[in-house]
């Protein structure tokens, strides 16, 4: 009886383990580089951005990279100034520790801000 009491208490608790339960790791990142508007006339390109970032803090640098290697390619979400947008994160293979965020809303970042990633798992 107390062992299905156990395990009743462990499935009632499993969903507040964040690294089991599936939480979104939020990581706040360094802005390297920005991109203007892109000179292209086909409108597939129009509106593209990126900002080539990294983890702001050295606490965080292995847990990106971790993520980074499972997941590159994800669309992940971003925060700016307390306003959530969308995008896709991608590895940059050379460049360790770094990501390629790509997005298409209008977003005003400049080199060295800090923005925070939402990152699935």
């Amino acid at each position: 009886m107390k062992l299905k009491m156990w395990m009743l208490c462990l499935l009632l608790l499993l969903p507040a383990l964040p690294g089991i339960a599936g939480q979104a790791l939020k990581i706040p990142c360094e802005v390297l580089e920005t991109s203007g508007s892109f000179n292209t006339n086909s409108n597939a390109f129009k509106g593209m951005h990126y900002m080539l970032v990294h983890q702001a803090n050295a606490a965080d640098r292995e847990t990106l990279s971790t993520w980074l290697k499972a997941h590159s390619g994800t669309e992940i979400r971003f925060i700016v100034r307390e306003k959530k947008y969308p995008g896709i994160l991608c590895r940059m293979a050379y460049c360790f520790g770094r990501g390629l965020l790509l997005y298409t809303d209008k977003v005003t970042v400049a080199d060295k801000d800090i923005i925070e990633v939402i990152l699935p798992q």
